[in-house]
């Protein structure tokens, strides 16, 4: 093996911008899982997101972009940033949901036990 196998792989700018566009497809299938209310989907598909995010972290900090990749990349932060507030939304939501169930279902019971006593 030469030196380069001992080296922290580094991704070009071709490389960096085929992630965030991975890195967006993932975002928007989460974002459609969510908007469908597809909450175990979405916890799948987030698998994809969070390993795309981890391989940027390792190897993107050096790369050289040209002025074009740079706005795209930009483009394409920018986007993440919208679909992520989205899907934080929605499981708010949803979260608020269950925690009204959960009461009611809480009170329920109570009111069943009272009953039943």
């Amino acid at each position: 093996m030469g030196a380069r196998a001992y080296l922290k792989p580094v991704m070009d700018g071709e490389e960096v911008i085929s992630a965030y566009e991975r890195l967006l497809k993932c975002s928007s299938t989460m974002l459609e899982h969510a908007r469908e209310d597809d909450w175990t989907k979405l916890i799948e598909s987030e698998v994809a997101y969070v390993s795309e995010v981890e391989r940027l972290q390792k190897h993107e900090l050096d790369a050289m972009l040209t002025e074009q990749q740079q706005e795209q990349k930009l483009v394409f932060l920018e986007t993440l940033l919208k679909q992520d507030k989205e899907i934080r939304e929605r499981l708010t939501q949803r979260r608020t949901e269950l925690e009204k169930m959960l009461s009611s279902a809480s009170k329920k019971r109570k009111v069943d036990n009272a009953y039943l006593s």
